[in-house]
């Protein structure tokens, strides 16, 4: 927290936050997310423009802000088709250190009802289009040609019942390569990923998607060169409490040293919800829910890491 208090003073407005934990033993890191729509922060940064303030300067930031003047006006196609932004900060290098943007662009217009778009997205598509038009405004110019053919290959193969969920340039991990992140039934994995050339082995996903048995589906992260590169991730959707897929999933973890029981009771005791908390410079009360994601990572000669994401949200609370 005493990482996190300088970096939240460079910040627009947050509709709402998370952190990334690594579960296992020796890990210490810990990074932020946090949540903008077009009216949380999406205009704030969309005004700055031509004067960005000392905090948010240089060209991620620069890439940003150019899509917040797209994004943020209400009539414009970004605004309907793009619900909202995370900016994630590493904090992977000690201070002074400051940590730039890490930007995710969520491509589901009805995402916040869990209402997806499924199935390919062939060339034409208006998530097809969004994609386009938001990495082109995060990178300040157009895409390399080999990527756009990766990439439009990945969206041509989603399988029936699959969803592309969020795309985000890698640019702020020193890498020029796109993160997608896709939801589908954990039994396609492979096969999607093995029509992509991915270039890893089945026993590798098998592995990641067992813990996650009990979910209808996962969710893939995929980073996308002049091909799949060969790290992948596999997450399970929001965990809310008393959720019967915890002691399964976190039983797994642990017997595998992935987590220790320490970080599971952590996650555990996050999950929950305040119906109504008068929160400083509001003038009615909120809803406060605290919910969490888990992810596996493979990265080729390395061990296996699990992550879980505690996510802090903020509700009107409606009341008689």
């Amino acid at each position: 927290m005493a990482r996190f208090k300088p970096l939240t003073h460079r910040l627009p407005s947050l509709r709402n936050f998370s952190f990334e934990c690594r579960l296992d033993a020796e890990a210490r890191q810990v990074d932020f997310l946090g949540t903008l729509t077009p009216a949380w922060g999406g205009e704030e940064l969309a005004r700055e423009r031509g004067a960005a303030p000392p905090e948010r300067s240089g060209p991620l930031w620069d890439g940003v802000r150019a899509f917040c003047a797209e994004w943020a006006p209400e009539g414009s196609p970004l605004h309907a088709r793009a619900p909202c932004i995370w900016l994630e900060f590493d904090h992977d290098r000690p201070a002074p250190h400051e940590p730039q943007p890490f930007t995710t662009v969520c491509v589901q217009p009805d995402y916040v009802h869990r209402r997806m778009a499924r199935g390919a997205l062939p060339e034409g598509h208006p998530i097809r289009g969004t994609v386009w038009r938001s990495l082109e405004l995060l990178a300040q110019g157009s895409l390399e040609p080999e990527i756009r053919r990766a990439l439009a290959r990945c969206f041509d193969e989603i399988p029936t019942g699959g969803a592309l969920l969020h795309v985000a340039p890698t640019y702020a991990r020193g890498t020029r390569s796109i993160r997608l992140v896709l939801a589908m039934p954990s039994r396609k994995v492979w096969a999607y990923l093995s029509r992509l050339g991915w270039p890893g082995r089945r026993a590798d996903v098998e592995r990641m998607c067992e813990p996650f048995q009990s979910s209808s589906e996962v969710e893939l992260y995929l980073d996308v060169a002049d091909g799949l590169l060969p790290s992948v991730g596999i997450g399970t959707g929001l965990l809310e409490p008393d959720e019967p897929r915890i002691p399964l999933l976190f039983d797994r973890l642990i017997a595998w040293g992935l987590c220790t029981p320490e970080k599971r009771d952590g996650v555990v005791a996050w999950l929950g919800e305040d119906a109504r908390v008068l929160l400083p410079g509001l003038r009615v009360p909120s809803q406060l829910l605290r919910w969490a994601t888990l992810k596996l990572v493979h990265r080729p000669g390395r061990p296996l890491e699990a992550k879980a994401y505690p996510e802090f949200h903020v509700r009107p609370a409606f009341f008689d």
